[in-house]
Protein backbone atom coordinates (compact mmCIF):
# COMPACT_ATOMS: atom_id res chain seq x y z
CA UNK A 1 0.00 0.00 0.00
CA UNK A 2 0.61 3.47 -0.84
CA UNK A 3 0.59 6.40 1.11
CA UNK A 4 -0.81 9.12 -1.49
CA UNK A 5 1.17 12.35 -0.74
CA UNK A 6 1.59 15.78 -2.64
CA UNK A 7 5.05 14.19 -4.12
CA UNK A 8 2.67 11.57 -6.11
CA UNK A 9 1.56 12.21 -9.60
CA UNK A 10 -1.99 12.20 -10.40
CA UNK A 11 -1.57 8.66 -12.23
CA UNK A 12 -0.07 7.19 -8.96
CA UNK A 13 -2.66 8.37 -6.73
CA UNK A 14 -5.55 7.17 -8.85
CA UNK A 15 -3.64 3.75 -9.67
CA UNK A 16 -3.21 3.53 -5.56
CA UNK A 17 -7.31 4.68 -5.52
CA UNK A 18 -8.08 1.26 -7.72
CA UNK A 19 -5.79 -0.48 -5.66
CA UNK A 20 -7.82 0.32 -2.39
CA UNK A 21 -11.09 -0.41 -4.15
CA UNK A 22 -10.10 -3.68 -4.89
CA UNK A 23 -8.95 -4.45 -1.47
CA UNK A 24 -11.85 -3.45 0.03
CA UNK A 25 -13.78 -5.70 -2.27
CA UNK A 26 -11.56 -8.35 -1.54
CA UNK A 27 -11.62 -7.71 2.14
CA UNK A 28 -15.43 -7.84 1.52
CA UNK A 29 -15.40 -11.06 -0.19
CA UNK A 30 -17.00 -9.73 -3.09
CA UNK A 31 -16.20 -11.09 -6.79
CA UNK A 32 -16.01 -7.95 -9.26
CA UNK A 33 -19.21 -9.27 -10.66
CA UNK A 34 -21.28 -9.11 -7.43
CA UNK A 35 -20.07 -5.62 -6.33
CA UNK A 36 -20.69 -3.92 -9.91
CA UNK A 37 -23.73 -5.42 -9.35
CA UNK A 38 -24.44 -3.51 -6.49
CA UNK A 39 -22.92 -0.29 -7.72
CA UNK A 40 -25.56 -0.46 -11.10
CA UNK A 41 -22.05 -0.49 -13.24
CA UNK A 42 -20.76 -3.12 -15.55
CA UNK A 43 -18.12 -5.39 -14.53
CA UNK A 44 -15.63 -3.88 -16.68
CA UNK A 45 -16.15 -0.48 -15.10
CA UNK A 46 -14.90 -2.03 -12.04
CA UNK A 47 -12.25 -3.81 -13.79
CA UNK A 48 -11.24 -0.94 -15.06
CA UNK A 49 -11.64 1.35 -11.79
CA UNK A 50 -9.17 -1.26 -10.21
CA UNK A 51 -6.72 -1.74 -12.71
CA UNK A 52 -6.09 2.00 -13.27
CA UNK A 53 -7.77 4.17 -10.66
CA UNK A 54 -9.31 6.03 -13.86
CA UNK A 55 -13.17 6.79 -12.86
CA UNK A 56 -15.69 9.34 -13.03
CA UNK A 57 -16.69 11.08 -9.68
CA UNK A 58 -20.39 10.01 -9.69
CA UNK A 59 -19.51 6.28 -10.70
CA UNK A 60 -16.74 6.26 -7.65
CA UNK A 61 -19.47 7.04 -5.49
CA UNK A 62 -21.86 4.72 -6.61
CA UNK A 63 -19.08 2.17 -5.93
CA UNK A 64 -18.36 3.42 -2.44
CA UNK A 65 -22.18 3.57 -1.25
CA UNK A 66 -22.01 -0.41 -2.46
CA UNK A 67 -19.13 -1.40 -0.14
CA UNK A 68 -20.85 0.52 3.00
CA UNK A 69 -17.85 3.37 2.68
CA UNK A 70 -19.54 6.77 1.54
CA UNK A 71 -18.90 8.44 4.57
CA UNK A 72 -15.54 8.24 3.93
CA UNK A 73 -16.08 10.90 1.98
CA UNK A 74 -16.24 13.21 5.03
CA UNK A 75 -12.59 12.30 5.74
CA UNK A 76 -11.77 13.17 2.54
CA UNK A 77 -13.53 16.71 1.81
CA UNK A 78 -14.08 17.49 5.73
CA UNK A 79 -17.15 19.88 6.55
CA UNK A 80 -15.49 22.87 7.24
CA UNK A 81 -16.71 25.17 10.07
CA UNK A 82 -18.22 28.67 9.15
CA UNK A 83 -15.19 30.85 8.65
CA UNK A 84 -15.43 34.16 11.00
CA UNK A 85 -15.34 36.11 8.45
CA UNK A 86 -18.65 35.08 6.69
CA UNK A 87 -20.31 36.61 9.59
CA UNK A 88 -19.32 40.35 8.01
CA UNK A 89 -21.74 39.03 5.41
CA UNK A 90 -24.72 38.19 7.76
CA UNK A 91 -23.96 34.43 7.56
CA UNK A 92 -23.85 34.21 3.80
CA UNK A 93 -21.23 31.89 2.91
CA UNK A 94 -18.67 32.79 0.13
CA UNK A 95 -19.62 32.45 -2.91
CA UNK A 96 -16.55 33.88 -4.97
CA UNK A 97 -12.46 34.51 -4.01
CA UNK A 98 -11.86 38.45 -5.45
CA UNK A 99 -8.27 39.69 -6.13
CA UNK A 100 -6.43 42.44 -3.59
CA UNK A 101 -6.36 45.58 -5.73
CA UNK A 102 -2.35 45.66 -5.41
CA UNK A 103 -1.51 49.41 -3.79
CA UNK A 104 1.78 51.38 -5.10
CA UNK A 105 4.76 50.72 -2.80
CA UNK A 106 6.98 53.96 -2.82
CA UNK A 107 9.03 52.13 -0.52
CA UNK A 108 11.86 51.18 -3.09
CA UNK A 109 13.27 54.98 -2.76
CA UNK A 110 12.82 55.25 -6.88
CA UNK A 111 11.75 58.13 -7.97
CA UNK A 112 10.10 59.26 -11.98
CA UNK A 113 12.10 62.86 -10.81
CA UNK A 114 8.67 64.93 -11.06
CA UNK A 115 7.87 64.17 -7.04
CA UNK A 116 8.58 66.90 -4.90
Amino acid sequence: MMKITADNNNLAIMKEIGERVKRSRLDMQLTQKELAQRAGISARTLSTIENSGDVRLEILIRVLRAMGQVDNLNVLLPELEFNPEDYRTLGKSRQRVSKREKQNDHSSGWKWGDEE
